[in-house]
């Protein structure tokens, strides 16, 4: 059946050539950036604005919500982009997270309301857990333009949310000294870039194929069999956030919300490259499953390893520069209060690490061997908890900071020793760049 005009015209503009892995990178790079730099600066104008306090108020809605957020992904998104086909449309992966999302709503509020008793920490709790509800479901929408291999509807989308995230954040703090109106604000933006971009360009996307649509198919049946598909990088992502996030709430009940906004704040900075990292991660991740299902190795090792290489070497680059100017970096970033730069050197130390284990852990997941990675992460959760609890409460925030360097070292090795066991067979290259 040929196609109607207006459908070839968006088919030429949507798949008209599988993009590049470059121009794939540089979309997301682009979008990614301003998100991680919107998110940074959101903790540094708060830190010049308030105090370590109000900042650790904001940290602490975070490390409750965004451990449930990421869960509720289910690793969705990636099983979607590392499928070469299968029984699953998009509507089920869409109503899949759709059911999560609300499930994670519920768990968000409620641990804020066992948390605490006071009605800010409540409020802001529940503005940032409905706001990480709405970036799910962008997140599977921007699923779609993945598996159509266009990064840059999804790096267009991160540069309207970051910095009107970013603006109605700041600016409703400065006009109001309210954090609960600021962390509306950042709701407000998520609502307005999700309407008014995601879904109009995830409906475009959809039309080209007659199966696919941006409403979700509520077929139980279907919904159990991929809940179970998903479960193991569910479980593997309850132990990641484990090991992110259980070091700040450890800083919290045993050195209060003063240092946690200290130590979230420098852990901000030092992390930030882990979501450019991801950018490269998910504009390689569809190439790594065709290569992997092609039985590749050459080619799969080969784009894994530059990767990590490259990563490797930029990491060294920024322990050194936190280790030698940390302090002044910190005094002129957000105050003289957040100067640490002992710490940040541990920190970045840490980010190196966790970006070269996420780096392998994108070949994995195209391997598909999503119970592979769901044990291994249970011996980083381990670490974590035995660093945590034994470090933090005697040596303080440098003891999280060691804390973090162990973790997401174990975490490297684990991830290591897992692909090497899960390589493509051996053959000849036959696949097309």
């Amino acid at each position: 059946m040929l196609a109607t005009p207006h459908i070839a015209a968006d088919q030429d503009h949507l798949d008209g050539g599988r993009r590049s892995i470059l121009g794939n990178f540089r979309s997301v790079f682009i979008g990614r950036l301003f998100s991680s730099l919107s998110m940074w600066l959101a903790l540094m104008l708060l830190a010049k604005l308030s105090d370590p306090t109000t900042v650790g108020i904001y940290a602490l809605a975070q490390a409750l919500c965004i451990p449930i957020g990421e869960v509720a992904k289910m690793g969705l998104r990636e099983i979607h982009s590392s499928s070469t086909g299968g029984p699953y449309l998009f509507g089920n992966y869409l109503a899949l997270r759709l059911v999560a999302a609300g499930v994670a709503l519920v768990l968000m509020v409620a641990s804020g309301i066992l948390q605490t008793n006071s009605a800010v920490v409540i409020w802001v709790v529940v503005l940032y857990a409905l706001t990480r509800c709405m970036e799910l479901v962008s997140d599977m929408v921007h699923g779609l333009f993945q598996a159509h291999e266009r990064m840059d509807y999804i790096g267009r989308s991160l540069c309207l949310l970051g910095p009107l995230s970013l603006l109605f954040l700041s600016a409703g703090y400065w006009a109001t000294g309210s954090l609960v109106v600021a962390v509306f604000g950042q709701l407000l933006a998520q609502l307005l870039v999700l309407a008014f971009y995601d879904v109009p360009m995830g409906r475009r996307c959809a039309k080209l194929r007659s199966s696919e649509t941006v409403r979700p198919i509520w077929d139980r049946g279907a919904l159990q069999r991929l809940a179970l598909q998903a479960l193991p990088l569910a479980i593997a992502t309850v132990l990641v956030m484990i090991a992110v996030y259980l070091p700040r709430l450890v800083v919290e009940s045993a050195l209060g919300l003063s240092a946690l906004g200290l130590f979230a704040a420098l852990t901000a900075l030092a992390m930030s490259p882990n979501r450019v990292v991801n950018s490269m991660g998910i504009a390689v991740s569809v190439r790594l499953a065709h290569y992997h299902a092609a039985g590749d190795r050459t080619r799969f090792v080969g784009l894994l390893g530059r990767f990590a290489l490259g990563v490797a070497a930029c990491g060294t680059l920024a322990v050194a520069i936190a280790a030698a100017f940390g302090d002044a970096i910190l005094g002129l970033v957000y105050t003289a209060e957040f100067a640490q730069g002992g710490l940040l050197a541990w920190l970045a130390g840490a980010a190196t690490l966790r970006c070269i284990a996420d780096v392998l852990k994108f070949g994995m997941v195209a391997s598909r061997r999503f119970w592979w990675l769901a044990v291994q992460y249970g011996v980083v959760a381990l670490v974590a908890v035995s660093t945590s609890f034994t470090l933090i409460p005697r040596l303080g925030l440098t003891g999280a900071g060691i804390a973090m360097l162990l973790i997401f070292a174990s975490h490297l090795i684990v991830v290591a020793l897992g692909l090497s066991y899960n390589l493509p067979r051996t053959r000849q290259s036959d696949a097309v760049e």
